[in-house]
C-alpha cells in the first residue's frame, strides 16, 4: 500500500513479482526392491553408482543390480529403499578329500543369492606344483569361467585356497571344513545346489513405496520384483494414487515392471496388469535399462528405437509374431536390431498409450501447480488473476518451443489453451478455476513409402 503524503513529495511502493521456482528435471526414479544392507525402509537418494552401492551392498543383491543398470543408461538421480527379504539361501558345494572319498575338506558358497547360485559348478584339476591344485568355477547361466591355479591347503602359504578365493573369485566363497593335510580330489567336478530366492512379502513392498511418495520429484517408480503381478499391480496403484487428486498432483508418475525370468508368452499376457500408468518390459532383465532410458530422455521424447546400454546381449529374442502378439496386449517387446544393437521396439504402456504423450501430460501438471502455487491468496482481483494466467501462458510457450506440445497439423486447434476465471458463487468461496488444454506431441512410428517405377 502507498504510503499517504502529509508534506508534498513522492511514494513508491515496491511490488515483488511472482517467479515460480525451477522444476525437477523429469526421469528421476524411485527403486524398490531386496538388498544386503541399507536403512529398512528408509528412502535414500543417490547420483552415482558407486556410493549406492556402498549403501545397499554388493552386486549379488537384485537392489544394486537393477540400480547398475540404471545409472549405465543416463539416470541422473536415484532413490533407493530395501524391501526386506526372508528365507532366502544361497548355493553351495562340497570338495571331496582326496585321501578319504567321503570326508569334505573345502566347502564353495555362491556369492550371488538365492537359486542364481545352483547355475555354479566347480571342478578341481592338477596344480603345476606338488601337493597344488588348481580350481574352475563356471557359471553356466553366464557363460562365464575363473581359473585359480596352483592352490595350497596350507595357511601360510601366498597361494593359500581359502584366502585366494575369498579374494579373488566374484563367483564364490570358500570355507576349510577339513584338515589342511590333503587337498581336494584331482578331476572332481562338484555342482552347486541348496540355493533358494527369498521371499518378500507383498505388504512390504507397499510400505517401500509409500517411502517413494515422500519424494514428490520422482516421475518413474520400478520395483525390483522379477514378475510378480501382485507387485505390479501396487506399483500400478502407487503410482495413480500419486497422479490423481490435489494432493497427488505434486508428484505424477509411471511405474515399470519386469516379466519373470522363466515367463513364456502365455504367462505374461494372462498376468499383466492392464493401465497407463505402468510400462511392462519383456524378456526378463532390461526393465532396469528402461527406466535409465526414460530418464536419460527429455520427457517429450519417445523410447521407441531407442538403443540399451547392457553388460550382456539379450538373452531371449521373440518372434516377429510373438513380438506383435506382446505389442496388441500392451507389453514392451526388447529386441536386437542390426546397426542399433538392443533396443526398445516400441514406447507404450499397458494401455498400449504412448509414454511419450503421458509424460507430456504429468510435466504440464507440474508445472501448473508449480506456478499456481505461488498465486494461492493472490487471486481475488482481476489483476492477480490475470498474472496467473500469463505465467501459465510463458509455462505452456516453453514447451511449444521445446516441441513438447504441438497445434494440429491443419492448423485449426493451437498447442494450448489456457483460461483463468472465477464466477459469482465460486468468488464467493474462495475458489478460482483454471482451465486448460494440451495436445501433447506424438511419437512418428510408422512411415508409409510409396515407390514410383517408370519404365523407360
Amino acid at each position: 500500500m502507498v504510503k499517504e503524503l502529509v508534506i508534498p513529495g513522492v511514494s513508491v511502493e515496491q511490488r515483488m513479482e511472482i517467479v515460480p521456482q525451477a522444476l525437477f528435471p523429469a526421469g528421476i526414479v524411485g527403486l524398490v526392491g531386496p538388498s544386503e544392507r541399507g536403512g529398512e525402509g528408509k528412502i535414500q537418494g543417490f547420483t552415482n553408482f558407486k556410493d549406492f552401492r556402498e549403501a545397499y551392498g554388493s552386486d549379488t543383491s537384485l537392489l544394486v543390480r537393477e540400480a547398475k543398470m540404471l545409472f549405465l543408461n543416463g539416470v541422473s538421480l536415484v532413490y533407493g529403499v530395501k524391501v526386506p527379504a526372508v528365507g532366502g539361501k544361497r548355493g553351495f558345494a562340497a570338495l571331496k578329500s582326496s585321501k578319504k572319498q567321503e570326508k569334505n575338506v573345502i566347502e564353495l558358497t555362491a556369492r550371488n543369492d538365492g537359486e542364481d547360485g545352483n547355475r555354479l559348478r566347480a571342478r578341481v584339476k592338477k596344480g603345476a606344483t606338488e601337493n597344488h591344485f588348481s580350481l574352475v568355477i563356471i557359471d553356466e547361466a553366464h557363460s562365464k569361467e575363473e581359473l585359480h591355479n596352483d592352490l595350497s591347503m596350507d595357511p601360510k602359504s601366498q597361494n593359500f585356497a581359502i584366502d585366494w578365493i575369498n579374494d579373488k573369485s566374484t563367483l564364490a566363497t570358500a570355507k576349510l571344513i577339513g584338515g589342511a593335510e590333503d587337498i581336494p580330489k584331482i578331476d572332481q567336478d562338484e555342482v552347486f545346489t541348496g540355493g533358494k530366492n527369498p521371499t518378500v512379502d507383498l505388504q512390504q513392498y507397499e510400505e517401500s513405496l509409500e517411502q517413494l511418495a515422500m519424494e514428490p520429484s520422482i516421475d518413474v517408480v520400478y520395483a525390483c520384483d522379477e514378475g510378480n503381478p501382485k507387485v505390479h499391480a501396487a506399483v500400478k496403484a502407487h503410482c495413480e494414487n500419486m497422479s490423481a487428486g490435489a494432493d497427488g498432483s505434486l508428484g505424477p508418475r509411471i511405474g515399470i515392471g519386469s516379466v519373470g525370468p522363466n515367463q513364456n508368452l502365455e504367462d505374461i499376457l494372462k498376468n499383466q496388469v492392464i493401465g497407463g500408468r505402468f510400462v511392462l518390459v519383456a524378456p526378463y532383465g532390461y526393465a532396469g535399462a528402461v527406466a535409465g532410458l526414460l530418464s536419460k530422455l527429455n520427457y517429450y521424447e519417445s523410447p521407441t528405437f531407442k538403443g540399451l546400454n547392457v553388460t550382456e546381449g539379450l538373452s531371449n529374442r521373440y518372434t516377429p509374431a510373438q513380438q506383435i502378439k506382446l505389442l496388441q496386449t500392451g507389453v514392451m517387446p526388447i529386441d536386437f536390431i542390426t546397426g542399433r544393437g538392443i533396443v526398445v521396439v516400441k514406447g507404450i504402456s499397458t494401455d498400449r498409450a504412448q509414454i511419450s504423450v503421458q509424460r507430456v501430460g504429468d510435466r504440464a501438471v507440474r508445472g501448473v501447480k508449480n506456478i499456481a502455487d505461488n498465486f494461492i491468496g493472490t487471486l481475488n482481483n482481476t489483476r492477480g488473476r490475470m498474472a496467473l494466467r500469463e505465467r501459465l501462458t510463458e509455462f505452456f510457450l516453453q514447451m511449444e518451443k521445446d516441441g513438447a506440445i504441438v497445434p494440429s497439423v491443419d492448423g485449426t486447434s493451437p498447442a494450448h489453451v489456457v483460461d483463468v476465471y472465477s464466477s459469482q458463487a465460486d468468488f464467493s468461496q474462495g475458489i478460482v478455476r483454471v482451465d486448460i488444454a494440451v495436445r501433447p506431441v506424438r511419437a512418428m512410428d510408422y512411415i508409409y513409402a510409396t515407390v514410383n517405377v517408370i519404365a523407360f
